[in-house]
């Protein structure tokens, strides 16, 4: 099987499928909240009243229609100078910004490029994760990302995963674990609180746009490693 670099495999159909998250609301219908079982406008907005403030980064954000209800939420509560929301997506099929949210942003971007320059209380990733390349050097930047007290959540399929010469799911639990990560595998969470520098010792080789569906019904990417 020829694996793609993250040059060429942004390019394939597979990576830019419209269907998984593009419309997603943060609560409500087809919304976060089904996915990670919290709201997230009710999390941040618990972050306000312990720390004064609160933010959120969105990856995979699709067309941003989370963000945009949360950005009204908190609007129409008088809270739009303590909350920072931001978004980014490899493709812009972003809405254009009322001037009043400008405590919103979207940033068209490849997450595989994406270094996280500041820190956030909620960092997530709707069913992004299985279209990218290498997606250890992904969870590397999040766990980066978010504030001492910050959550990542995100979807993940370990079936995505290709360890070379080892029993790949047995592996990868193993290794979030030690890292301090919380991955459930029937639900396919996976989770860290608090900020932390963690590297995995693995080698990226490349990528597959021909695993077909995951568990989400939809044609996934299947990231190659081996153990450095």
């Amino acid at each position: 099987m020829k694996l793609l670099p993250e040059d060429k495999l942004i390019w394939s159909p597979i990576v830019v499928n419209s269907r998984m998250n593009r419309e997603r609301n943060a609560s409500g219908v087809n919304n976060y909240e089904q996915e990670f079982n919290f709201k997230p406008e009710e999390y941040l907005e618990k972050k306000i009243k312990e720390n004064g403030s609160a933010s959120w980064l969105d990856l995979c954000c699709g067309q941003g229609n989370a963000l945009m209800q949360t950005a009204n939420y908190f609007h129409r509560k008088g809270l739009q100078d303590v909350i920072r929301l931001e978004g980014i997506d490899l493709i812009d099929t972003f809405p254009v910004i009322d001037p009043k949210f400008d405590f919103l942003q979207f940033k068209v971007q490849s997450l595989v490029e994406w270094k996280p320059a500041q820190k956030y209380d909620l960092v997530t990733c709707v069913h992004g994760l299985h279209y990218l390349g290498d997606k250890l050097k992904v969870l590397e930047q999040c766990t980066q990302a978010i504030t001492e007290d910050g959550l990542f959540i995100a979807n993940l399929d370990l079936r995505n995963f290709n360890l070379q010469g080892e029993d790949t799911e047995a592996y990868l639990k193993k290794t979030f674990k030690q890292l301090g990560f919380l991955y459930n595998a029937k639900s396919k969470i996976l989770k860290r609180t608090g900020y932390g520098e963690v590297k995995f010792d693995f080698t990226y080789l490349g990528a597959s746009d021909e695993h077909g569906p995951n568990y989400t019904g939809q044609d996934s990417v299947t990231s190659y490693y081996s153990i450095s």
